[in-house]
């Protein structure tokens, strides 16, 4: 999946929902069917740059907080994970085996 993509789609889902409009309300909004709008949520589907525009009205923020990599909690949560996720594993494991080592050395 396009990295960008699945951040529009993650931040459609959280300004729909934080503005309590269901998907039947935001296809009404924007002049498309409910199945167009539940293709997007499901990334079948990739809305033109007007489109884009209808949705950000019907959602009333800028259309770039659509795109905004930090913008939903599920987006800070990816980009955390991708940063320091592999690190912090790396560091973990790391420790924990030096004081496996360590303990087995008192024996």
């Amino acid at each position: 999946m396009n990295a960008i993509r699945e951040t529009f789609v993650n931040n459609l889902k959280f300004y729909r929902k934080k503005r309590g409009i269901s998907q039947e309300k935001l296809s009404y909004a924007v002049g498309k069917s409910i199945a167009y709008i539940n293709q997007i949520e499901n990334k079948i589907s990739w809305p033109q740059p007007e489109m884009v525009d209808k949705i950000a009205v019907a959602l009333e923020i800028p259309s770039s907080a659509l795109f905004e990599e930090n913008g939903s909690p599920q987006n800070k949560k990816d980009l955390f994970e991708n940063t320091f996720g592999k690190s912090l594993e790396s560091e973990l494991l790391s420790r924990i085996e030096k004081d496996v080592k360590e303990v087995c050395s008192l024996m």
